[in-house]
């Protein structure tokens, strides 16, 4: 279904060395996550990897980010483009830190959060929170990671 999905990675910060094989892993968060949500449309999206610096920049131009502090997702007005992930490679280590992860998963659950915000769904009151976070542990799941609480 998500194969007229077309995932465009840029990596403009500096501060940290993108590992081999993330951005093959981003592609395949960004499928999984349109397929488990059915969404069959012909569709970009625009992945760029930024440092803490770039990330809060972003979010102090907004007016209100309901967003994972690792991940902000900016969707697009245009037809056939979903929208822009900016994921704090930075952040995601740090949190992957604090909940004892690996790499890989922090990053797959940024992706994957954030496209589930781009289809429009946000943590809003606690039964969306519920039903997205059971969203992604399957999601997870179906990437070969553990469902992951409190991340």
């Amino acid at each position: 279904m998500a194969s007229n999905l077309k995932v465009i990675i840029n990596n403009p910060q500096t501060t940290i060395k993108i590992p081999s094989g993330t951005r093959m892993l981003v592609r395949r968060s960004c499928h999984a996550a349109l397929e488990y949500e059915q969404y069959d449309h012909r569709a970009d999206i625009y992945v760029d990897f930024v440092d803490n610096e770039m990330l809060n920049k972003f979010k102090s131009k907004r007016v209100s980010t309901i967003e994972a502090p690792e991940v902000i997702a900016d969707p697009s007005d245009q037809e056939e483009c979903l929208g822009t992930l900016y994921i704090s490679v930075e952040r995601v280590i740090e949190l992957t830190k604090v909940y004892n992860r690996p790499f890989e998963m922090g990053i797959v659950y940024a992706a994957v959060h954030g496209v589930l915000n781009l289809l429009g769904q946000y943590y809003t009151d606690k039964p969306a929170k519920d039903d997205q976070m059971l969203k992604e542990a399957k999601i997870l799941t179906q990437l070969g990671f553990s469902p992951i609480v409190g991340f």
